[in-house]
């Protein structure tokens, strides 16, 4: 079976937050694999409510996840969802993270799932569902994204500095998106605000 771990754990500077939050997400990870995104979120939040942290704590957990074998996609989006919710229990409106998944050895998927203020700066690339469901508050990737950005978006604003894949702003009802690379495609079901390098789509 696949897993994601958590590598060098006793080797960085962290404090016991942040291995406390490593160890919720062990917990999580044993369960959200054969779950829905929507209900692997619920339960990332549920078991992250008992633990008080910073976004400090979440930028350094996040880049400390490692996968050392994959073999299905439910191991990235997981680790997604579960940074997303840890962000949206603690960030506020002026707040900015900025995320490293580099370790990953993938693109996450999903972050930003549900975000509703603050601000997400991605490092790197993003995998798919980026901004799915968000209300507010803003996504900057700094390299390309994949597929479904704005999945179901009602608010927000999404940057992607280079390329996205296809299906854009799939029931998207509001809110924006900025890409400067290439467009892999826009849904049909859009009703948000594409822009491509600033300028207003359609």
């Amino acid at each position: 079976m696949s897993s994601v771990v958590i590598s060098d754990m006793t080797k960085t500077n962290s404090n016991d937050v942040t291995h406390s939050i490593a160890k919720i997400f062990r917990e999580y990870i044993a369960y959200a694999n054969s779950l829905t995104s929507e209900e692997s979120y619920k339960l990332a939040s549920s078991k992250l409510e008992r633990l008080n942290f910073t976004l400090d704590a979440v930028s350094i957990f996040a880049g400390l996840i490692n996968s050392e074998s994959f073999s299905g996609k439910a191991n990235y989006w997981t680790a997604g969802l579960f940074i997303s919710a840890a962000i949206n229990k603690v960030i506020k409106e002026d707040d900015t993270v900025v995320l490293d998944f580099s370790r990953l050895g993938t693109q996450a998927d999903c972050v930003g799932y549900r975000l509703k203020q603050g601000k997400i700066v991605l490092q790197g690339n993003a995998g798919d569902y980026v901004g799915e469901a968000m209300s507010g508050g803003k996504i900057a990737i700094q390299g390309n994204a994949g597929y479904y950005v704005g999945y179901n978006m009602s608010g927000g604003h999404i940057l992607v500095r280079g390329d996205t894949g296809g299906h854009i702003g799939t029931y998207m009802s509001g809110g924006s998106i900025d890409i400067e690379g290439r467009i892999g495609s826009i849904a049909k079901s859009c009703r948000g605000k594409i822009y491509h390098k600033g300028t207003l789509l359609g």
